[in-house]
């Protein structure tokens, strides 16, 4: 075998020459930190925050931090899709040209900075949306932070210190009323939730379900730990994205883009009034056009001259038959002309109606018909808004569940004197001033119906009382395990209204036999059983009162009476069994000798006292589960508390492998903080409603006068 030769590694000039290994590829490949990406990309920080947040590039964060753990750290691969945006040139070019802008200032040439301002180079977002958004679905689904960032700005002031910009604020606050004049054009609304925070909603859109958040209609005060420019760099884009989703949502449904606002109205605060005014507007004239959607259709006076051209035959032929009379005639035609008309705009309602439902609810039938309810769940009703309640929620929420809506200033579409006003509502008790013929409400009652889709009896809701508690509907009572006592009310309205509208009865809807809406001849029979039942009671020698006080049923009792029988039959077995033991061993003990009886006797007295030993023993202090883990001890109170089949399946769990039986455990204990925390608040319910505070349907009380007298003497 030939050795290698000391000399074989080094080259002619006597260096060694090393050799090239593979590179493999580990964290420090795949990660990169904020100061390396900043100068491979020559830009400041404030440039690559801002180029990041509209790429929508978020930080990493990498298993080993190769560079220390207070650097923040990105990934190469979205370093290298940041290299090649068409923004950097755009950004050095600003930068570039504040530096010009700089420099006349300093010079004091107020007019180059002007012309400078106005030229100043601007940028578009528009390949942004469409990268990040490649179908209009994944648009809709990732419109919630859009929407609540828009209204958020929309009701802040401009102010140069924080660098809010007044035109910021307006377009924001256009495209919010856009978005919630198409939401209430085709009914898409479908919660609402008046918080500490804002006001919570929730519409379908195209399938989608979209949840925004809108601040109370009070002054805002700027915070000075918010950086703002964060924040205005977010709806930059957000601006952008949400012209995009208006323009797609208004040519789908045929309506001109942008509309046009009431300048009027707008001035007067008329707020979502003014868009949704252009919209009837548009539409009114679009269809006078043959306009509507990008297809022609045919006026009302073209159909109408149809109709009359087929029936000119017949015409004829009467006039040649001379038996026409020409008042009748008249008459008929008018007749013709009117309900022609009426007929047109229902069709064309319908139409629209159905329209609306495709977009928002699609083809399911569920949806459709929540969708429909939704539309017309407040029809033929006039809602008058006094001046302390906020207007812009109410016209959003009574117009979107297909209802009327006028209040007292300029553009109120009604009056309040008129007499087509059926609720009146407000805020400020109203003693003295109610109308007969209006029901006077809270805005609470409001969002209550169009939550639950139902119209609620106004007389919990009147001003100057305490109102029921106000839910929210995006908390579920399965997700929670606690039904509140209000809620099993609106959920029995809820079911007897399905019920009147299918037009079955209450049993058929749901399977809740409490609830159950009873026919005549139920009734007449439930009443015999019930007469039946006193009857067995009177014979048995139960009072009357004591039934009702104790509120039992026939089958509770008739149940307990079997149980009492048993027992007391099978303790006069045993008392029977033990006389004739006691005897036999008597008799025995009289066949032995007397000494034998002596003993006998103490053996006896010693064997009649056992039983009662026995029954007075205290239990071991020492029991099975005090070598046992709380979490075990938690399991297998609920396993004993499930019924025997719920059992079995359950103990099933001890031939899983160890992970699988720990997430059971993990799951179980789960389950037993909910239904600690579900007993909990029932317990509290019950508390407060014993001490006077809540009432049954879970209204807390106003203090009374002896409560404020003791306080008074506590301080």
């Amino acid at each position: 075998m030939v050795k290698p030769s000391k000399t074989a590694g080094k080259a002619k000039g006597g260096k060694n020459v090393k050799k090239q290994l593979k590179v493999k590829g580990g964290i420090a490949s795949r990660y990169t930190t904020r100061n390396q990406a900043l100068n491979r990309l020559q830009l400041k920080l404030a440039d690559f925050r801002r180029l990041c947040i509209l790429k929508g590039i978020h930080p990493r964060e990498p298993k080993k931090k190769f560079k220390g753990q207070h650097k923040t750290y990105y990934h190469v691969k979205d370093i290298n899709f940041l290299a090649h945006e068409p923004l950097l040139e755009k950004f050095r070019d600003l930068r570039s040209y504040e530096r010009k802008i700089k420099r006349a200032r300093a010079k004091k040439a107020y007019h180059a900075v002007d012309r400078l301002e106005e030229k100043k180079p601007k940028y578009g977002l528009d390949h942004l949306v469409k990268e990040r958004y490649p179908t209009f679905l994944d648009a809709l689904r990732d419109l919630d932070d859009p929407l609540t960032l828009a209204h958020l700005f929309a009701v802040l002031p401009a102010d140069k210190r924080h660098g809010i910009p007044a035109e910021v604020l307006l377009e924001s606050r256009k495209l919010s009323l856009e978005f919630q004049s198409y939401v209430t054009k085709v009914h898409a609304l479908r919660k609402v939730f008046i918080s500490v925070k804002g006001i919570y909603y929730q519409a379908v859109v195209h399938g989608q379900e979209i949840t925004w958040l809108t601040p109370h209609a009070l002054a805002q005060t700027l915070p000075e730990d918010v950086d703002y420019r964060v924040m205005l760099t977010f709806l930059d884009f957000y601006t952008s994205m949400l012209g995009f989703v208006n323009y797609k949502l208004y040519f789908d449904q045929g309506l001109r883009y942008p509309p046009v606002l009431d300048t009027r109205l707008e001035d007067a605060a008329g707020g979502i009034v003014a868009v949704i005014h252009d919209l009837a507007d548009r539409m009114e004239t679009d269809k006078e056009q043959g306009y509507a959607g990008g297809a022609k259709k045919k006026s009302a006076q073209a159909k109408l001259t149809e109709s009359r051209l087929a029936t000119l035959g017949d015409k004829l032929a009467q006039i040649g038959d001379g038996e026409v009379d020409e008042e009748a005639e008249a008459e008929a035609a008018l007749r013709a002309e009117r309900s022609d008309g009426e007929d047109d705009e229902e069709v064309e309602e319908e139409d629209e109606l159905e329209r609306a439902i495709s977009l928002s609810a699609g083809g399911d039938p569920t949806a459709r018909e929540d969708a429909k309810l939704c539309a017309t769940l407040f029809k033929g009703m006039v809602f008058f808004i006094q001046r302390e309640c906020p207007r812009d929620m109410m016209v959003f929420i009574i117009r979107s569940f297909g209802g009327e809506v006028c209040w007292e200033g300029e553009g109120s579409p009604y009056d309040e004197s008129d007499g087509g006003v059926t609720h009146h509502v407000c805020d400020r008790p109203m003693e003295g001033k109610m109308l007969a013929q209006r029901e006077y409400v809270v805005p609470q009652w409001v969002c209550d119906c169009a939550n639950w889709r139902i119209l609620i009896p106004c007389a919990d809701y009147k001003p100057g009382i305490v109102p029921p508690p106000h839910l929210s509907p995006f908390v579920s009572k399965d997700d929670e395990g606690y039904t509140p006592d209000y809620q099993a009310t609106l959920e029995k309205l809820q079911m007897q209204a399905k019920a009147a509208r299918e037009g079955r009865s209450l049993a058929d809807v749901s399977g809740d036999a409490g609830a159950r809406m009873l026919t005549a001849e139920e009734e007449a029979e439930e009443e015999e059983r019930e007469y039946a039942r006193d009857l067995q009671r009177e014979a048995k020698g139960i009072p009357y009162s004591r039934a009702l006080q104790e509120g039992r049923d026939h089958t509770a009792d008739s149940e307990e009476e079997e149980d009492d029988d048993e027992e007391e039959g099978s303790e006069e077995e045993e008392e029977s069994d033990e006389e004739n033991s006691d005897d036999e061993e008597i008799s025995d003990d009289e066949e032995n000798s007397d000494d034998e009886e002596n003993s006998d006797s103490e053996a006896d007295s010693e064997d009649e006292d056992a039983p009662k030993k026995a029954k007075k023993r205290k239990p071991s202090r020492l029991t099975h589960e005090m070598a046992m883990r709380e979490k075990d001890i938690i399991i297998n109170k609920r396993i004993k508390e499930m019924g025997e089949d719920e059992e079995i399946k359950a103990m099933s769990y001890t031939l899983l492998p160890r992970k699988k039986r720990e997430l059971y455990k993990a799951m179980q204990l789960g389950l037993a903080k909910k239904e600690a925390r579900v007993n909990e608040l029932k317990e509290r319910a019950k508390k407060l409603k014993k001490d006077g505070v809540m009432d049954e349907k879970g209204r807390l009380l106003p203090a009374t006068a002896e409560a404020k007298k003791t306080k008074k003497k506590k301080k």
